[in-house]
């Protein structure tokens, strides 16, 4: 939609409007003249409501024509398209979607399109004041294309994370959303969805929603992306090279105010394909540099690499890490589950660190083998995790971690089970260099413990008083690497050393 019809729809209404309203063939219809710009801003949106995409540009192209009572040949030589193209190809497809949104019950053609604009938007702005609000659906509707959020009528706490990512996605160009697997990242995703999608004054046009997680070509979910933004049209009019693709991505998107969402993106930047990494890093950074009017909103695990050196260049990116639910959220969701003491759920929340997904699975479990008793279930106590978190820590071992990464793991683990506190920078420093198998140089843990950090295996506690960091594992983390059962974590023999100090 363009700039001009966006200012044309915030103008004044004139006041006649509200009064000026005679009977036209049994309906409503006021002696008002409208502009095309006004009609289009309307129709549009009715439009993206009934097959969820906007109008695309040969489409307003024809319109603008017929309101002008041209001919083909005439639109054709002002535009880049043939007069074959406009006439057989787009045309017939415009007076189908027109006459099932505008039309009641009454073909649409080209003939007859500017009295349908005409009296739809007629109708549309002679609403009297007072009804204004109560008939804003067309105007203030934000509407989510492409796949559908997960269900989130169970939703917890998250009040302090939903404010401030209101907040930051109207001011930065990219928002990252990262945590461990099941901490919620997805439903925290949905809620914002959910709750901007229905405020008097959107912040958006439209919300665009994929998930990624399958891994998609570039090329392939650029052409989804311009797929549901605008009509498809015949593979010879649409870009064929996928920086060209982008360009055509970009130009509809600064058309509009969008909020594009890409859940569980890390597979988008973990592609062992170098082509393809060195693709999405342009990507991403073409859409940040270049699109002022869309927020880009992803979901990770681990914030990208490549942001970083965006971010030094001053690029408006932002990562959220999202940690677990408050103690208030997480005993709320143990009750909803059927579990009634707190003694016993306060213990649970902090074994799980407040993870949403892990405190369902082991409330399942506990309902399951111990007919939903949190006394029996304490009383043959263990640590249990979801198919999922195991699946995060497999995939880390096998490939993701470093040998000093996997070797920090494996020793904060063993100390933790002769000792529970937090282990100590400068101890861990010492601790490691002890052993005969490891050698690490200052700089060298740093640069293993931030890593560690950003895929949220780690957690670090800072002393008030000292500011000095320390370190520990969140036990669902100790119990799968003294249990090491893919063989993924460590050789026998620290295995068993391990087993034994537990």
């Amino acid at each position: 939609m363009d700039s001009n019809a966006v200012q044309t729809l915030k103008s004044p209404v004139p006041s006649p409007l509200a009064s000026n309203k005679q009977e036209f063939l049994g309906q409503k219809y006021c002696s008002v003249v409208v502009t095309f710009d006004e009609a289009l801003v309307v129709v549009n949106d009715l439009v993206l409501a009934k097959r969820g995409r906007y109008l695309s540009q040969p489409e307003i192209l024809i319109m603008r024509g017929a309101w002008h009572n041209r001919e083909f040949v005439e639109i054709a030589e002002n535009s880049d398209y043939s007069v074959n193209y406009l006439q057989r190809g787009v045309a017939t497809r415009l007076w189908d979607i027109l006459t099932k949104t505008i039309g009641n019950g009454k073909q649409v053609s080209k003939k007859n399109v500017r009295n349908f604009l005409e009296q739809v938007a007629q109708e549309h702005y002679a609403q009297p004041a007072p009804a204004e609000e109560k008939n804003s659906s067309v105007k203030n509707v934000i509407h989510i294309l492409g796949g559908k959020p997960p269900n989130i009528s169970n939703f917890y706490g998250r009040t302090r994370e939903l404010s401030y990512l209101k907040k930051l996605i109207t001011k930065q160009r990219c928002v990252s959303l990262v945590g461990g697997a099941g901490i919620g990242k997805t439903a925290l995703a949905a809620k914002l969805i959910q709750e901007i999608s229905v405020e008097s004054k959107p912040k958006f046009d439209s919300i665009i929603w994929k998930s990624v997680a399958h891994g998609p070509l570039l090329q392939d979910l650029v052409a989804e992306l311009l797929e549901l933004i605008r009509p498809l049209e015949p593979t010879l009019d649409s870009p064929k090279f996928t920086q060209a693709m982008i360009s055509a991505l970009i130009k509809q998107m600064q058309l509009r105010r969008c909020l594009l969402v890409l859940d569980e993106s890390d597979s988008l930047f973990e592609t062992n394909n170098l082509e393809q990494q060195l693709e999405y890093k342009l990507f991403f950074r073409r859409l940040i540099e270049e699109m002022d009017q869309t927020c880009l909103l992803l979901t990770n695990r681990v914030f990208p690499d490549d942001f970083e050196d965006l971010i030094i260049a001053g690029r408006p990116i932002q990562d959220l890490k999202i940690k677990g639910l408050d103690t208030d959220a997480a005993m709320q969701l143990l009750f909803d589950q059927g579990l009634n003491d707190p003694e016993k759920c306060n213990e649970l929340i902090k074994t799980y660190y407040g993870n949403p997904l892990e405190l369902k699975t082991v409330v399942t479990r506990i309902h399951h083998f111990f007919g939903g008793s949190t006394k029996k279930f304490f009383e043959n106590k263990t640590t249990l995790f979801s198919s999922q978190f195991q699946a995060m820590l497999d995939k880390a071992f096998s490939y993701l971690l470093s040998e000093n990464q996997r070797q920090i793991m494996i020793y904060v683990a063993q100390e933790l089970a002769l000792n529970s506190k937090p282990i100590l920078f400068t101890s861990l420093l010492n601790g490691l260099n002890q052993k005969e198998e490891i050698s690490l140089s200052t700089s060298d843990l740093i640069t293993a413990l931030e890593g560690l950090e950003k895929q949220s295996l780690i957690e670090t506690i800072k002393d008030p008083a000292s500011e000095e960091i320390s370190f520990t594992l969140q036990p669902i983390v100790k119990k799968y690497i003294r249990k090491n059962t893919p063989g993924l974590v460590h050789t026998s023999n620290a295995a068993e050393a391990l087993a034994i100090a537990s």
